[in-house]
């Protein structure tokens, strides 16, 4: 596995504006060897790839997925009998069958969309700590995946019925975060607050669910096994709640005030911003969404929440790392790009910044920053082609050429795409 990308032009993920000219990327055994000139014609056993002046970037990293879905817009996204009944049929043998190969058609397809790091927040049974091992042992094409295993909330929290096991009581809770780190997680997700699909009211998404010490239960349990916290949180409230209970990324996020901004400080916690699921669903039509009214005014609550925290964020020098929350409605497991581009939109950021948080931040963040999030000379071959310049326009990052994970070359990436979420994609571009 001895290639060079010749003739092509390097963003590297540094969030530097800098594109380097001419370049050529030498990748031996997995990983980014040297990059050097352009002029590097027969090298000695290393095939030469000649990009034509395309596009060089380190591969995407998304820091928030649920691997189970697909994004497609369903009634069932929403509770009531459709949810229950295929939670049912996946808690069966043959459900766990089919949600495993869901699992390994998805981490593919993530994988040819350009992105060589995923975090899974919160899936079924765990279906997706079983994939996560499929990839470690190199059954399956997928990118790097750290996965947390169901989550562990209070009764009535989010995720309760669905991706989430629960308990009341901070020793109970204690137990749950011990039987999820029995099957040896990347991390132990749990949900502060509760979210836009659960909400009982209008104007209260973001409703706090578990207290500070239900919240340090689970907190100091994880920490104990070495193990980070996210949290579902989705008001300011909870948001001091998780932090003073030990949370170390924020997922989603609200506004944050002086005392919040302290806090995240204080923690040296993230927040991952996740502009991808609340936008649609707040900005297109219901009969589209296939959601409640109730739900629509909460979507709307959460966006401009998240968009606020993550600009004091920035503004105060706290981490953002970006996220997808793929699976939930309109959110694919292919359009991390999206994220990159509301955030820049939206957060008011550049493109190179867009492109740092979504590559070499987020690799920080996992504490994974030795190994990948740039294109830099040691590190793993983690890398995607582009035809146009992405400082110019973050779209460009929509079709990607070639995928390199851990230096295995993916010439031709097939990404199957979902007409309905591309078009409703394209109605907020």
């Amino acid at each position: 596995m001895k290639y060079v990308l010749r003739n092509c032009r390097i963003v590297d993920g540094t969030g530097s504006e800098t594109v380097r000219e001419n370049a050529a990327v030498w990748v031996k055994n997995g990983r980014i060897r040297k990059i050097t000139g352009a002029d590097v014609a027969g090298p000695d056993g290393y095939e030469v790839i000649d990009l034509g002046g395309k596009y060089v970037l380190p591969g995407m990293i998304n820091m928030h997925a649920h691997l189970f879905g697909t994004g497609r817009p369903s009634k069932s996204m929403g509770g009531g009998g459709a949810q229950k009944a295929i939670i049912r049929f996946a808690s069966t043998g043959a459900g766990g069958v089919v949600l495993r190969s869901m699992i390994k058609s998805n981490l593919k397809t993530i994988l040819h969309s350009g992105v060589t790091t995923v975090r899974g927040v919160g899936d079924l049974f765990y279906s997706d700590i079983a994939v996560r091992d499929m990839v470690a042992a190199g059954r399956i094409e997928a990118p790097r995946t750290l996965v947390s295993g169901p989550a562990v909330t209070v009764p009535g929290g989010h995720g309760d019925g669905t991706f989430a096991i629960i308990g009341s009581s901070p020793l109970e809770l204690r137990a749950r975060t011990e039987e999820v780190c029995s099957h040896h997680p990347d991390l132990i997700k749990t949900c502060v607050t509760g979210g836009v699909m659960d909400a009982k009211k209008e104007g209260e998404p973001g409703e706090l669910k578990m207290s500070l010490e239900q919240t340090k239960a689970v907190c100091d349990t994880a920490h104990a096994h070495g193990l980070k916290v996210a949290s579902h949180t989705e008001s300011s409230e909870g948001i001091r709640v998780a932090l003073q209970g030990g949370v170390d990324t924020i997922e989603h996020g609200a506004p944050l005030d002086e005392e919040l901004i302290s806090l995240f400080r204080e923690r040296n916690a993230a927040l991952i911003c996740t502009i991808s699921p609340a936008l649609p669903l707040s900005e297109l039509d219901a009969s589209v969404t296939m959601l409640s009214p109730m739900a629509q005014v909460n979507s709307r609550i959460v966006a401009d929440g998240v968009i606020s925290g993550a600009k004091t964020a920035v503004a105060n020098g706290i981490p953002v790392g970006l996220g997808t929350d793929a699976s939930c409605p309109f959110v694919s497991q292919y359009n991390t790009w999206a994220e990159l581009y509301w955030f820049a939109k939206y957060v008011g950021v550049s493109n190179a910044y867009a492109i740092f948080c979504g590559t070499l931040q987020n690799a920080r963040i996992l504490g994974i920053d030795d190994e990948t999030g740039s294109v830099e000379e040691g590190k793993a071959a983690d890398l995607i082609v582009v035809k146009d310049n992405p400082l110019d326009d973050l779209r460009a990052l929509r079709n990607v050429e070639m995928v390199a994970c851990g230096g295995r070359l993916i010439r031709d990436p097939q990404v199957k795409k979902i007409p309905v979420i591309e078009e409703q994609i394209d109605r907020l571009l």
